[in-house]
């Protein structure tokens, strides 16, 4: 393991079991002011904080990163928790990264309705032709949450309306 790995897992480590979400928090928005990718893929791991405001404000720091290592982001879909592949969905889609739509269809299939409810939200923020044919798959969800989001994201992506 090289020494920034070693360096990351520590600090994650530590981090997790800082019990005050308060004191979580304020560690993890002194680490965005570090502007390397060391920083960049210790907030990625911390989207599977379980605190639900931890996660919304590394959600909207990784969103607003000019410089975002998106093939980081992207690896967070393929890990548990579910809720950090939704936070790492809702990044994707904030961004409107077209480069992740192939990743977004290989979990369409999650086996929890809050991850696929948020892969329906990013393809509609992505928007273009090539998310069209996964959204009508969305649409066919057992989730009524999914299957509502497929048709908002439908909505955004082509211009149709339903009824």
């Amino acid at each position: 393991m090289r020494e920034d790995e070693q360096i990351r897992a520590t600090f994650l480590r530590k981090l997790a079991l800082t019990q005050d979400r308060q004191k979580r928090l304020k560690v993890l928005k002194a680490y965005t002011r570090m502007d390397t990718h060391l920083a960049e893929k210790v907030l990625v791991e911390a989207l599977g904080d379980p605190c639900e405001e931890i996660r919304d404000f590394i959600v909207r720091e990784l969103a607003g990163r000019e410089a975002l290592d998106l093939n980081l982001v992207c690896s967070r879909l393929a890990g548990p928790p579910w809720y950090a592949r939704s936070a790492a969905l809702r990044i994707i889609g904030m961004r409107k990264a077209t480069k992740a739509v192939r990743h977004i269809e290989r979990i369409l299939g999650d086996a929890n309705a809050d991850v696929r409810k948020c892969a329906a939200d990013a393809l509609g923020e992505i928007g273009g032709r090539e998310v069209l044919r996964l959204l009508v798959r969305l649409k066919k969800d057992d989730s009524p949450y999914v299957r509502q989001a497929a048709e908002e994201g439908l909505s955004k992506a082509s211009g149709i309306r339903f009824v």
